[in-house]
């Protein structure tokens, strides 16, 4: 006799609500399931019908099939596992994963006015290829880009194919296409998972730029190097000419290599980088070399970070555009998160230094940010309250600045 269609759909919204909740509350759904067959909401049969039907859904395995699940918690716990991330969709030959970061600024400026922004508007388009992981590909766009910066020809951040796995060689991977110079953590970091609204003057002007080339990339968990050419010409930008430049990025984490080798000591995690661009003199193009060098500490409550760059050839807001100039800077900044008191809430601090023009005098920039994060949901939900106390050398500017900020992340 078949299933009342009533009592299957009832059952289904049932079970997949349930099982639609993380992992760290998988107790709390057997559970739930469980209590919904003892009060006879929903049946056994209705149970495997569901599954039969998610099963349905799935691509065919291409390896051999497993033992089918023969108690009631194997079988929650195989449903629960195939229902997966709900948020990759198997299309056409291969898979796709929506994802995106929305942020929204309120701000307050001593000498400019006062204003709402939509900082950041991102969507990304992810997945790999032909059901083959080794294959992936990332489109990223942010169209409130466009709006922020006139100079925009395009809404479009990242195009990447990535080829990993390499076979021939393991821990490495080759990115080709359009994504961040690896210059600077702070500028590699993803802008959903800043400890401040705003990056820092040097990780905004040297880092957090894009440009076209391909790179090579290893990484071990004591120590990650990265290594690409990229045209020179700049975020969505046709090459210009025959001549290529040079970037590269390593990081070590000593305490990671202790760890591995067996020490019982407990010290926290340290990172120390080193990275550099180059791109010799051709034709009309200027000379443009950068180096910098970043630490970063976090054990347990605490987390300190500082960097310094200096380069030649500094782009300016405009990545198209270059001059000679040669400028350097620095920040070093501390986290804390008050745990057990309040976890989700973090106190920052950073203080920076900016030299724009080494040969140009009074002309050096001194910022103070105090902020506080509060994480609503990880990085996932929060939201930022920052003060920025800017000091410019020569006649002072009250330029003193409010960001209150709140992102959603998906």
């Amino acid at each position: 006799m078949g299933v009342n269609r009533w009592a299957v759909g009832i059952a289904s919204c049932l079970v997949w609500s349930v099982i639609g909740v993380s992992s760290a509350a998988a107790g709390e759904s057997d559970a739930l399931i469980k209590l919904l067959i003892k009060k006879g909401l929903i049946t056994e049969q209705e149970l495997a019908q569901v599954e039969g039907e998610l099963a349905a859904q799935q691509p065919k395995a291409t390896q051999p099939a497993a033992e089918a699940p023969k108690t009631l918690e194997e079988r929650l716990a195989k449903l629960e596992k195939d229902v997966g991330d709900k948020s990759v969709i198997h299309v056409g030959q291969g898979t796709l994963k929506l994802g995106g970061l929305v942020q929204g600024w309120a701000f307050w400026d001593g000498n400019d006015n006062d204003r709402f922004r939509i900082r950041r508007a991102e969507l990304k388009f992810a997945g790999d290829i032909l059901g083959d992981e080794r294959f992936k590909y990332t489109i990223m766009i942010d169209p409130s880009q466009v709006q922020e910066d006139n100079t925009r020809r395009s809404v479009l951040q990242d195009a990447i194919f990535t080829i990993d796995h390499l076979p021939f060689l393991p821990h490495h991977k080759v990115d080709l296409g359009q994504y961040k110079l690896p210059i600077t953590e702070e500028g590699l970091r993803s802008s959903a998972k800043l400890d401040f609204a705003e990056r820092s003057l040097i990780g905004r002007t040297f880092g957090d730029q894009r440009d076209i080339g391909a790179m090579l990339t290893g990484e071990w968990p004591y120590v990650t190097y990265q290594l690409g050419v990229f045209n020179g010409s700049g975020q969505n930008q046709a090459d210009r000419d025959d001549q290529k430049d040079l970037a590269a990025r390593i990081v070590v984490r000593p305490l990671k290599a202790l760890e591995l080798i067996g020490s019982e000591l407990k010290l926290g995690q340290l990172e120390l980088g080193i990275s550099g661009y180059h791109r010799p003199v051709h034709g009309s193009t200027f000379n443009k070399k950068r180096l910098g060098y970043e630490a970063r500490y976090e054990y347990q409550n605490l987390a300190l970070k500082w960097e310094y760059m200096f380069g030649q050839g500094t782009a300016s807001g405009n990545a198209t555009t270059e001059n000679t100039n040669k400028a350097l800077g620095w920040y070093a900044q501390a986290g804390y998160t008050f745990a057990p008191w309040c976890p989700n809430l973090q106190g920052v601090i950073r203080f920076e230094n900016w030299d724009p023009n080494e040969l140009v005098s009074l002309d050096k920039e001194h910022d103070l940010t105090v902020g506080l994060n509060y994480l609503i949901a990880k990085h996932n939900a929060k939201v930022q309250l920052d003060w920025v106390h800017k000091d410019e050398q020569g006649d002072e500017i009250g330029n003193d600045q409010v960001i209150g900020a709140f992102q959603y992340a998906f």
